[in-house]
């Protein structure tokens, strides 16, 4: 599995690594937001730094962002943050921020990313 997820009081961590099909990462989601303790989180860090590759479009990116509408019904607080510094990826997350019901973040560090989860939380 390319990634490993943590839950933590506030919210979720899930560090990606090596090669990320889109499918891992939809899984990762749908097992977040498919989980009862998603409804009283108020973040979740996608951490990309590891990634080695990935396959995604542009259509997966924003079909990622749509399914999350039926969960921000019973959590409209959360919000989404992704460690990265690849410009692909970046584009991707812009890209998907149009149709998200959830507020997307991108940061370069995981430190940073650290800090505004404290700040949400």
């Amino acid at each position: 599995m390319p990634y490993e997820m943590t839950w933590e009081p506030r919210g979720v961590y899930k560090r990606f690594h090596g090669v990320v099909p889109f499918q891992e990462y939809m899984r990762s989601q749908e097992r977040v937001l498919a989980d009862p303790r998603a409804d009283d989180i108020r973040y979740v860090i996608n951490d990309l730094i590891e990634v080695d590759s990935y396959s995604v479009t542009d259509d997966q990116a924003e079909y990622a962002a749509a399914i999350t509408r039926g969960a921000s019904i019973s959590n409209p607080r959360l919000q989404i943050a992704y460690v990265t510094t690849d410009s692909r990826v970046l584009m991707l997350i812009k890209a998907a921020s149009i149709i998200s019901s959830y507020a997307l973040h991108a940061f370069p560090t995981r430190v940073e990313a650290r800090k505004w989860a404290a700040g949400v939380a």
